[in-house]
């Protein structure tokens, strides 16, 4: 209940407190939380260990709900990928701070790709102290049903076009004119509903891209950095490694061996 005492919402409001201080124990978590199937949950100890993970974590791996408990992101991801996250739970907990709203691109276990937006929160216990970290991730991919919730569907059309447009040169001005905006305004809207900025988020689309033509066509790794506009191999797999933690080569030795 302590991550509930110390939200802002709780603190302004009594008989919250009171209402979930008497609710039996695991209630919300397995309950709610296991009926949101695109919708990731999870409870990490101090030490990185998964104490509770819901059927969509599950299921993202191929895997049952209780077969994930005393997991860690070292022995269910690849390993630059677990490094990255346990880096981010490890943030977490020395500062106290949450993380809100990450853009992710995540390889599910075999290979296939989504796109999420991840948060998490430090956890406290009576006296305290942090103890874990709890996570939620949502899904937020591109072409199945409306890619995004209802307020960000301001700019679905120009997230469509960057989808449909990956193989040509696309600069930011350009998107801005297309959507009748300044760039300024249009890297605040990004920012607001993606948490980062439309070239960022181009790179992202353009290195999802990549990994489904890694796992699912016999291209090159320098054919596919030039069907995806860079003409130097180098600057290809400094892209790819800034969003997918491991280059292009180690990607596809790892996820084609797994599948």
């Amino acid at each position: 209940m302590s991550m509930n005492e110390r939200s802002h919402h709780s603190k302004e409001n009594p008989k919250f407190i009171d209402f979930v201080g008497n609710l039996r124990s695991g209630q919300i978590a397995l309950g709610l939380f296991e009926a949101l199937p695109e919708v990731m949950f999870w409870l990490k100890d101090r030490q990185g260990a998964i104490v509770f993970a819901n059927r969509a974590y599950a299921e993202l791996l191929r895997r049952l709900p209780e077969d994930l408990i005393g997991e860690t992101d070292a022995t269910l991801f690849a390993p630059t990928m677990a490094k990255t996250f346990q880096e981010d739970d490890e943030s977490v907990i020395s500062t106290g701070k949450s993380m809100q709203n990450k853009l992710e691109i995540i390889t599910r276990q075999g290979g296939g790709i989504e796109w999420r937006m991840t948060s998490k929160i430090p956890l406290f216990d009576e006296d305290n102290q942090i103890i874990g970290t709890a996570g939620i991730s949502r899904r937020l991919e591109h072409g199945e049903g409306p890619p995004l919730p209802t307020p960000q569907r301001a700019i679905s059309d120009l997230v469509d076009y960057i989808h449909d447009h990956l193989d040509d040169p696309i600069s930011i001005k350009e998107l801005a004119r297309k959507v009748h905006m300044s760039a300024s305004s249009l890297e605040r809207r990004f920012r607001k509903y993606f948490g980062t900025t439309p070239k960022r988020y181009l790179v992202h689309a353009r290195m999802a891209a990549a990994c489904d033509r890694l796992l699912n066509t016999t291209l090159s790794i320098g054919q596919i950095a030039i069907s995806l506009g860079y003409q130097e191999h180098a600057s290809f797999t400094r892209a790819f490694i800034s969003v997918m933690h491991m280059s292009p080569r180690e990607y596809r030795e790892y996820y084609s061996s797994s599948t």
